[in-house]
């Protein structure tokens, strides 16, 4: 016999089922809303929900969170956090985020609710309707929603406007009851109204608890790791507009309409959001959704109510909710009548919950979710140059750590709950408690049953790794990264949080005070990580603390990780241990609750509980310690700070000698981490007057340091890190003195903070030392900035107008050129290399020494190291992880014709050979010293480039550019100068593609660099390329992508010859030194070139000492058949600010040849270049138009158009140019 629980749906008809059915009474409906309002103030779930909403409001106060325009320096204008744009940009993204999963909690369970408690019959048997019941229910919770986001809109009100401090006052504007409410009800209400109908509809139909969170789940994954963030320069326009009206938050909308290219703060502060007719329908979609969904649960309810659905839906309808579970009983019924064993209890019970696992349709549904949402991030993953990246198995299993980390968690939120939930919902509560099974085994069992939910989502995104890789068809599958990271990493994660859900309801004995604590926890875990306040001790998920190298995996945080992991494994024994002693088996009984929670009973159960609790509070302040005195740690940061506050004021602008020579010996013992550095340098006074003392700066891991000066010992007092040199007599102009070093240590020393970066480095895998740091030699001078801030670093210095004038100083930190020999020992595995030639490689007594000696004078040098196998090419070699050859030919092909012709366009490469090496991407990023051009395994190795998008090729002959652009020649300090390193370099990349790839690869880069400045740009604070200093927010664009893009369009209004000619000589006459170039002293030698002076003036005053880029529109575009032409009338504006001739083509076809037809033989390249197809036609026609200008213009064409391309041949930096396009 099977014991039958009556539920809402099992009420037989009464008389007057038909008058329920089609009649009904608002009042009725009122009186439902006004009781189940009346409830929901009264839960825990809701009042957590408020506590959230306040602590976020008072969280983001700060203007921690707000839209990136503005101008960052004192007094400028900055972005109000209380504008429109900025709430709506916050409750787009809090409506899912938060409210969506306390909307699923409460209304997916809002019948289901009626139906544990048994009041179906009560409320069925009654005049109330089925459609009064259900709206009345569903509309005590919209206005429960709808109250808790004018909630938030007053508590963000409230901190924003009653609260600002002196920091966050110049963020706040103006108080406008419009910028909270409309956004919360044109962003928010929409998400929360479909949210809630479709978990109402979930929950209704399907019966199932856990089902009600597929929803919210679903649309947090796709939201957060695709619709919000991919936006790839070649999504073409329709698709990216489908994407938004998509998206039920409307953040995509938000952000591709008004936020991606920067509108200018005064916009941002003053105007309302505008929408569009698209999005407002979209808007009201998800709102009809919503709705729909409930009709449908009043559907469903009423045909059940009629009788009308057949016996079969009724018995799949009733099963579930009113039969006892067959094997979690059955599993019961066999537990002998003495008392199990806990391990035997555990394997009743774990069977019990697998039994019932494998019939629920939500696993079903979630792993199919995760499969497809790891395999979307990896296929829409990019890197450099906005490219794809080719996917290693250590990177995969890294890389999907926080998606797993966040559905699982939420899955076992879910899981767990439900499952503690299940016996007292279905009435089983007295039996399930009254066996003789532990309650350590009935807890331990649920767990482990829902930790399998865990294995099966592991297993399928390592098929959804698996087929990522087998789709890209380059790199090969290996288990051991997924066994490593997934198995020790994850797993205790899982564990952990398992615990902590079951601890919760042990102790609150409530389903949704558990949920509300639960995601509670989940979103202050969210916010303390976006505020940077977590650390190895804290990090108990791992957010993005786990970094991948093949080189060396975790080599740089092994033993955080391992102490980590141990500490928090013992924390969810100890919270399995607090929850076994408060699981509810019997009601609470309020005489002994008031004893237990008396402090000395308090303190009894902790003493006893002691073996639990010590281990991981040992092992957590064990992990705080590590941290605290580790390199990114608070103490390490004031060690800088201290450095900084110590000197600024005497050191900052002290004169200092110059290098001329530096000799060092260098022994590294990779494994150890271990350095140590003799060498010497051979400082010229190159100063007017005499120098009594000057600086140089320590790294802070030396030890044992000891100073000469011409061979004998000195001393030499340190401040802070600033070691002040004091010769025996002033040293004179012209004269030279050689200082000599020494030191010792551990680099990097001690701990991460939280994962992080190390950009260099002595670690198992190999070195990355660099002369722009104190690494391995000592830097000259004091280094200003260090130690600061973000807050607290200075506005950028204003220099005067002819700063320029004279004699300027290297940017790089040092006047003159210099010779080089370093000699590097470590272990004969490792290989090592260093600027210059190679002059010695000897191996004895398993130790390799090698030097390098510069064949030319250098400004700075690096060392590198690492375990490589070696290509070359003609004067070029790339040194590379054997396993990492998937992009070195390509990278071989543009070394080879950086050094051919950029040697022709710039100057003639002085070295011998140029050569690049990788290292362990535990930095991502890529330097081109002197003839040793250094990457990440992350940049170039591991990019996926394919025949339209050789990123490989991109980043290498950026690096390689910089031989010329950045060492032969070295910019000056002051503004400017760098454009004339990034800047160039990006110019030079354009020409190369062209001359080696064709003119489409060329137009395709031009157009990617373009689309970057379009989106990172901040228009407030932009300033002119000969104001350009780099410290500004938005800087960096300029400084690489618009100077690129000047560069290119400086050389069509001039010519190709006539601008290669000025930069060779300016390369020429500069090299050397004393005098380094800016902008100004780059545009003089190039305005001697220029056929017409008076126009090469008026083109830099545009895009040199001026802010400027247009941005064209086709108003209107109309074609006509005229005979066997066609006529095409169409007005082009430019809203933009600029004055720029610019080029219009009608056409039809393709204009390029498939990538895909492309030779794979890179030794015929330049033969390989596609050229115009024979399909494509085209009709030009040419206009200039100036800020704000509109033309009516008309092209006449022999063939059929069919659309309108302004500026075809890139040759014109401008803004949105996928709008420039029309079709006809």
């Amino acid at each position: 016999m099977k014991a039958s629980v009556p539920t809402v749906l099992d009420a037989p008809p009464r008389a007057h089922d038909a008058r329920r059915v089609s009649g009904g009474s608002l009042a009725r409906a009122f009186e439902v809303a006004r009781l189940d309002l009346a409830f929901h103030l009264k839960r825990p779930l809701t009042w957590m929900l408020l506590l959230i909403l306040a602590l976020i409001a008072f969280g983001l106060s700060t203007g921690d969170m707000r839209i990136m325009s503005g101008d960052s320096e004192v007094g400028g204008k900055k972005a109000f956090i209380t504008s429109m744009f900025a709430q709506a940009q916050l409750h787009s993204i809090l409506a899912l985020l938060v409210h969506g999963f306390f909307a699923a909690v409460a209304f997916g369970l809002a019948i289901l609710r009626d139906d544990e408690q048994k009041v179906g019959e009560v409320l069925h048997a009654t005049p109330l309707t089925v459609g009064e019941y259900v709206w009345g229910k569903f509309a005590a919770l919209v206005a429960l929603f709808a109250c808790a986001l004018v909630f938030q809109a007053g508590a963000s009100a409230f901190c924003n406007h009653a609260l600002a401090t002196a920091e966050s006052a110049e963020f706040v504007g103006p108080f406008s009851l419009a910028n909270y409410l409309v956004p919360a009800f044109v962003f928010a209400l929409p998400t929360l109204v479909f949210v809630a109908g479709t978990s109402m509809l979930v929950g209704t139909w399907t019966r199932k608890p856990v089902l009600v969170f597929l929803l919210p789940t679903a649309l947090l994954l796709v939201c957060i790791f695709f619709l919000w963030d991919f936006s790839p320069a070649w999504l073409s326009l329709a698709w990216n507009r489908t994407l938004m009206l998509v998206d039920p938050a409307g953040f995509r909308w938000l952000n591709e309409t008004w936020l991606k290219v920067d509108k200018g703060v005064d916009f941002y502060n003053t105007q309302s959001v505008g929408l569009d007719a698209s999005f407002a329908a979209s808007r009201m979609a998800f709102l009809g959704l919503g709705l729909t969904c409930v009709l449908a649960v009043q559907w469903r309810l009423e045909r059940v109510l009629r009788g009308s659905s057949s016996a079969g839906a009724m018995r799949g309808g009733k099963v579930e909710a009113a039969e006892m579970p067959r094997a979690e009983l059955g599993a019961l019924a066999s537990v002998p009548a003495t008392p199990p064993t806990l391990l035997a209890g555990i394997a009743h019970v774990a069977r019990a919950e697998l039994a019932e696992l494998k019939s629920q349709p939500g696993l079903y549904l979630f792993v199919p979710l995760i499969l497809l949402q790891v395999i979307g991030t990896f296929l829409v993953t990019t890197g450099a140059f906005d490219t794809p990246l080719l996917v290693t198995s250590g990177m995969a299993a890294v890389g999907s750590m926080n998606t797993l980390t966040l559905c699982v968690c939420l899955l076992l939120t879910f899981y767990t709950t439900e499952s503690l939930e299940r016996e007292r919902a279905r009435g089983l509560a007295p039996i399930y408690y009254a066996t003789p099974v532990r309650s350590a085994s009935m807890l331990f069992g649920k767990s482990i049953a829902n930790c399998a939910v865990a294995g099966v989502i592991l297993l399928a995104a390592f098929v959804a790794c698996a087929i990522v890789q087998l789709v890209q068809g380059k790199v090969a599958i290996d288990l051991v990264p997924f066994v490593v990271t997934w198995g020790g990493l994850l797993l205790p994660t899982f564990l952990v949080w398992s615990a902590f859900v079951t601890l919760v309801y042990a102790l609150s004995r409530n389903r949704y005070a558990t949920y509300g604590i639960a995601l509670g926890a989940m979103v202050l875990m969210g916010w303390l990580q976006m505020r940077d306040k977590i650390t190895w001790a804290s990090n108990w998920n791992l957010w993005s603390a786990a970094r991948w190298s093949d080189l060396g995996p975790f080599e740089l945080i092994g033993r955080e990780l391992l102490l980590n992991r141990l500490a928090y494994l013992a924390l969810a024994v100890c919270f399995f241990a607090v929850a076994v002693r408060a699981f509810p088996r019997r009601g609470l009984d309020a005489a002994s609750f008031v004893e237990r929670i008396k402090p000395a009973s308090l303190l009894r159960a902790s003493l006893r509980l002691a073996p639990f609790w010590i281990p991981p509070a040992a092992l957590l302040v064990v992990l705080a310690v590590d941290v605290r005195d580790g390199f990114q740690s608070s103490k390490a940061k004031k060690l800088a700070k201290d450095y900084w506050k110590k000197n600024v004021q005497t050191w900052k602008d002290a004169k200092k000698p110059t290098i001329t020579a530096l000799e060092c010996d260098l022994a590294l013992d990779p494994p150890r981490r271990f350095l140590h550095s003799k060498g010497a340098f051979t400082l010229l006074n190159d100063q007017k007057e005499p120098i009594a003392r000057f600086a140089v700066t320590r790294g802070a891991h030396w030890r044992d340091t000891a100073w000469t000066i011409d061979g004998a010992k000195t001393d030499v007092e340190d401040r802070a890190g600033l070691v002040i040199v004091a010769p025996r007599t002033p040293l004179a102009p012209g004269a030279s003195l050689v200082l000599g070093f020494e030191f010792e240590g551990f680099f990097p020393e001690g701990a991460t903070e939280n994962g992080g970066n190390a950009s260099e480095f002595v670690l198992p895998s190999g070195a990355v030392l660099t002369s722009f740091r104190p690494t391995f030699t000592p830097l000259m001078g004091f280094q200003d900035g260090v130690g600061l801030d973000p807050e607290d670093q200075p506005d950028p210095k204003q220099w005067p107008e002819d700063h320029w004038v004279g004699i300027t100083e290297g940017g790089f930190g040092n006047n003159t050129t210099m010779t080089t020999r370093i000699t590097v020992t470590l272990p004969a595995e490792y290989q090592a290399n260093s600027v210059g030639e190679l002059v010695e490689d000897v191996v004895e007594g398993g130790r390799r020494r090698v030097t390098w000696k510069s064949d030319h004078p250098v400004d700075f040098a690096n060392v590198i190291a690492g375990k490589w196998a070696v290509k070359r090419g003609a004067g070029t070699a790339i040194y590379h992880h054997p396993s990492h050859d998937y992009n070195v030919d390509e990278m071989l092909v543009a070394l080879d014709g950086a050094r051919r012709f950029y040697g022709e366009w710039f100057g003639a490469f002085p070295w011998k050979e140029l050569k690049l090496s990788e290292f362990a991407g535990h930095a991502g990023y890529a330097q081109g010293f002197p003839t040793n051009i250094t990457f990440s395994e992350n940049i170039g190795f591991l990019t996926e480039s394919k025949p339209d998008a050789e990123a490989a090729f991109m980043v290498t002959a950026h690096e390689a550019a910089h031989q010329w652009w950045g060492n032969m020649l070295t910019p000056g300090r002051g503004p400017g100068g760098d454009v004339l390193s990034e800047g160039m370099a990006h110019f030079a990349v354009a020409l190369l593609m062209e001359e080696l790839q064709g003119e489409r690869e060329r137009i395709a880069f031009l157009a990617k660099i373009e689309d970057t400045y379009g989106k990172e740009r901040q228009v407030d604070s932009e300033k002119a390329l000969v104001k350009l200093t780099g410290d500004r927010p938005g800087d960096t664009t300029v400084l690489y992508d618009k100077g690129g893009w000047a560069a290119w369009m400086l050389l069509n209004h001039m010519g190709r010859e006539r601008m290669l000619a000025g930069c060779r000589e300016l390369i020429q006459r500069f090299e050397h030194g004393p005098d380094h170039p800016v902008i100004e002293d780059y545009l003089a030698v190039l305005r001697e070139h220029a056929a017409d002076a008076t126009a090469f003036d008026a083109f830099t005053r545009q895009w040199y000492f001026d802010v400027v880029v247009p941005r064209y529109v086709i108003e209107s575009a109309t074609k006509t058949r005229d005979g066997d032409a066609w006529q095409v009338e169409f007005e082009l504006a430019n809203r933009g600010t600029s004055t720029m001739p610019v080029e219009i083509a009608a056409v039809n076809g393709a204009r390029w040849p498939d990538p895909a037809t492309k030779p794979a033989d890179e030794g015929s390249v330049q033969a390989a270049a596609p050229k115009t197809q024979s399909s494509w036609r085209e009709s030009r026609t040419s206009t200039t138009l100036s800020a704000g200008e509109s033309k009516k213009l008309v092209l006449r064409c022999a063939f059929d158009p069919e659309r309108l391309v302004v500026d075809p041949d890139a040759k014109v930096l401008m803004l949105e140019r996928k709008k420039a396009e029309r079709k006809l």
